[in-house]
């Protein structure tokens, strides 16, 4: 089930976080391994209504926020061009907990973003990724979303460089 993040949620999302950054120093990405995402950011996303979490009997296996409105760091690209000059949604912090790796909850989660843009008459996504997690580049391919060229974020800690992706939402009438 997907639902909303309550503010309830904020311990166990902290802990798929923590998760997640350990997940990431193992295969060598340097993504998460900072002070981004902060259980700030975190509680703004839940605050705003733009987070959502996955549950399997009552536990926490996964994550995604889906933001609407101007993302500032996708307006430059570097080396290509988005695909469309459209309002869109953009996608971050999806993740899934390790022992659920491999089982498609994090396609569940991208499709259930594509059902929202849908819902919100925003049929286009943008998202965004290292530039050495394969794992993400494989799964935003698998699922037709299409590298564009690169992002720039804002100055903060870590590599700033960031392959970006998006994707027209076919609406099947």
């Amino acid at each position: 089930m997907i639902r909303h993040a309550t503010l309830d949620d904020l311990t166990s999302i902290w802990q798929l976080r923590l998760e997640t950054t350990e997940l990431l120093r193992s295969r060598g990405i340097d993504q998460w391994q900072h002070q981004n995402p902060s259980y700030e950011t975190f509680k703004k996303d839940i605050e705003l209504g733009e987070f959502y979490v996955m549950e399997k009997n009552h536990e926490i296996i996964g994550m995604i926020a889906i933001k609407h409105g101007i993302e500032q760091t996708y307006n430059v690209i570097f080396d290509g061009a988005w695909g469309y000059d459209h309002p869109y949604l953009t996608v971050h912090r999806l993740a899934i907990k390790k022992a659920y790796l491999g089982q498609d909850y994090a396609r569940k989660l991208l499709h259930f973003a594509e059902r929202c843009a849908i819902e919100s008459n925003t049929p286009y996504i943008r998202i965004d990724t290292y530039m050495t997690n394969r794992f993400a580049i494989r799964l935003f391919e698998s699922e037709g979303y299409i590298l564009r060229g690169w992002i720039m974020l804002e100055p903060g800690e870590g590599d700033l460089k960031r392959l970006a992706f998006d994707k027209w939402i076919e609406v099947n009438t």
